[in-house]
């Protein structure tokens, strides 16, 4: 299984949309264009599912694809589509897993898919830990789905997660940052706190950043004495505590 020339741009396109997300806002937004560049459909979806700080928990592309009526619908019978929170690991289809007549016979279909003229669906459930889970989805008014769609909506899922957890470490330290310690950082000790609390090693936050490594070790340990923690662990406990 691979990708064509033209698909694998489109995959890296679809990975940069994600990993560029300056905040929680917009990665609604950049993942429904990650999911069309990857995978030919209609109507595009993200749903969150008992994340805190997103406002929406669903998101679609077209943005009015789906009148409110049918939407009510889709979130009513949801436990009738076979993709949803079923933590499959990697994108499945509606046809993957149901026949057109059973699938034909449930609410869902009948009083959604079908009124709009979809289908079948591909998605791909994202764990995003303590913060709950993502859903990706695309829909379409054929059944089936290419290998390559398949593919390249599964390895969007480390992406998504890597910038999920960037993000929610960027929103702690935003939080943070009105305690008294924390306003005595440098703008550059919060770079640095901010990559530590990402996992990265000195050698990588000084590439980063275009500095020596020797110059990231004296950051840290300034943040170190000025948030009064004792190493890496300690800073990132104290990012999570602010």
């Amino acid at each position: 299984m691979s990708f064509t020339p033209l698909e694998l741009r489109r995959f890296n396109q679809a990975v940069l949309a994600v990993q560029t997300t300056p905040t929680p806002a917009q990665l609604s937004v950049n993942l429904l264009h990650a999911v069309r560049l990857v995978v030919g459909g209609d109507i595009a979806v993200v749903d969150w599912n008992g994340v805190e700080g997103m406002a929406a928990q669903t998101a679609y592309d077209p943005a009015g694809a789906i009148p409110t009526a049918i939407n009510a619908a889709v979130h009513r019978h949801l436990h009738e589509n076979p993709l949803y929170l079923r933590r499959h690991g990697s994108a499945r289809s509606i046809s993957d897993l149901l026949p057109r007549r059973a699938w034909h016979r449930t609410a869902l279909y009948g009083e959604a898919y079908g009124r709009l003229g979809q289908e079948d669906g591909l998605g791909l459930d994202i764990p995003l830990g303590r913060s709950g889970a993502l859903t990706l989805n695309m829909t379409r008014s054929r059944r089936g789905f290419r290998s390559s769609e398949r593919l390249g909506l599964s390895l969007l899922g480390p992406h998504v997660q890597t910038v999920w957890q960037r993000l929610a470490v960027q929103e702690r330290l935003r939080a943070a940052a009105s305690a008294p310690a924390a306003q005595t950082l440098s703008e550059r000790e919060r770079e640095v706190l901010l990559w530590i609390a990402n996992g990265l090693r000195n050698a990588q936050i000084a590439g980063l950043l275009g500095i020596r490594p020797a110059t990231v070790k004296r950051h840290l340990e300034n943040l170190y004495a000025k948030l009064g923690v004792r190493g890496r662990e300690g800073a990132r406990r104290w990012l999570e505590q602010g």
